[in-house]
Parts: C-alpha cells; structure tokens; sequence
C-alpha cells in the first residue's frame, strides 16, 4: 500500500529571521536521502505561506510501501539525520496517509510548486460512505491523499519512537489512537485559486457534520 507522508516541522525561536547556510545543506541532504530509500519518489521541503505561521515547514513525500519507509527509518544514516535536522526544528506532527503522492505529478514530471492541503475530521458512522464517495467522484482524481493512517502505521515498529526520541519529538511519531471520528488528508495543485483557504466547501451534501479546515504552502527545496 502507497502511503504519503507529510510531516510540519517549526523553526527553533533562534533562527526565525536568518537561517544558516548549513539548514539548506541538511535538508537537501534529508531530501536526496529520503527520495533514495522511497525508490525515486521525491522528498520536498514547502514552507507554510499562513502569516502567523512563517517559521512552519512540511517534509512531504512518499513511500511504495510501509517495509520501504521502515527499512529507512532503521539505517543509521536515517537516526543521525534526524538528530541534525533536530538542531534547527521541532518535529511537530508526523502524518502517513493511505494515498499515492505520485498523482500529483504534473505533465513534466514535476510536483506543483504550490500545495492546499485540505483535512476532513469524518465522525466515524459516516466514514466508509465518505471514503466510497470520495473515491467515486471526480475529486479522486484532482489530488492525492486519504485516511490518515498514521496511528497504525507509526504504532508498528520501533523505529518510529527512535526517529522521534532522536528529534526530540517522541509523540510526533506516535499518531493519535484515533475515536469518534476519522481524519481524510488531501493534497492538491493550488493553481489559479492559491490564497483561498478559508472555511473549505464540504463536497458533499448529508455530511454536515464533517469538520473541514485547509491551509497552503510553497515549495522550497527538493
């Protein structure tokens, strides 16, 4: 199974106005790194284009399979890159979402350079039909993502907890146990709409209940 990873990192409080050469020098390196072990599937750094949240970042990529991204995290090349990148960031959240970021891809080749990223909260009695009819509709084929399956996915190997004791940021690799309700993630081509994120249409009508909130960022490196 695919899964697409998006992680949102923040700036330590020291380097919110000047960033060092050597951020841009340990993020590529991650990026390369991370496309490598993903067979090709490139790694990118966006930055957050919301005004209070310049000092966010989001690491978005993606893996063929769940053995790929463990095999990866278990190197020691992958524990002693967390603990550089850990000198400029705090790992906020750590999201792996049953989708394919591939799709996203463009005519080129390339992944678009502006990203809205759209997070449905489904209370749970209505999420198989929302997720029947997501994936009916034309919406499926406009993006990428889908149920976060994070809390399944990081709860499955040791691995996760050592990238996030070498962070810092044990419970950003933890996942939430999941209650009421279940968490659909979509990535998506800004285009000719970027800077319109507010109060996000639900696409659906009999799902009011469906708490949607979206934000945008612009790719940085990667």
């Amino acid at each position: 199974m695919p899964l697409l990873e998006l992680a949102t990192v923040r700036l330590h409080p020291s380097l919110t106005s000047n960033l060092p050469d050597s951020f841009t020098a340990t993020w590529t390196r991650a990026c390369a790194l991370a496309t490598s072990a993903a067979k090709g599937i490139p790694f990118q750094i966006y930055h957050s284009t919301t005004p209070s949240s310049k000092d966010v970042y989001y690491l978005v990529g993606g893996w063929q399979s769940g053995d790929d991204h463990i095999a990866f995290l278990s190197t020691p090349d992958a524990v002693i890159l967390a603990k550089s990148i850990g000198e400029y960031m705090t790992v906020e959240l750590v999201q792996h979402i049953d989708g394919d970021i591939r799709v996203l891809n463009r005519g080129d080749g390339e992944r678009p350079k502006r990203l809205k990223v759209t997070t449905y909260k489904v209370p749970k009695s209505m999420a198989d039909n929302w997720a029947l009819k997501w994936n009916n509709s034309r919406l499926a084929g406009a993006g990428a993502g889908g149920r976060d399956m994070s809390f399944s996915v990081q709860k499955q190997h040791k691995a996760f907890k050592q990238m996030g004791e070498a962070t810092n940021s044990v419970t950003a690799f933890g996942g939430k146990e999941e209650g009421d309700s279940r968490t659909w993630v979509w990535l998506e081509d800004s285009g000719n709409e970027f800077g319109q994120t507010e109060r996000p249409e639900l696409p659906f009508e009999g799902f009011d209940a469906v708490h949607a909130e979206a934000f945008e960022m612009e790719h940085v490196l990667g």
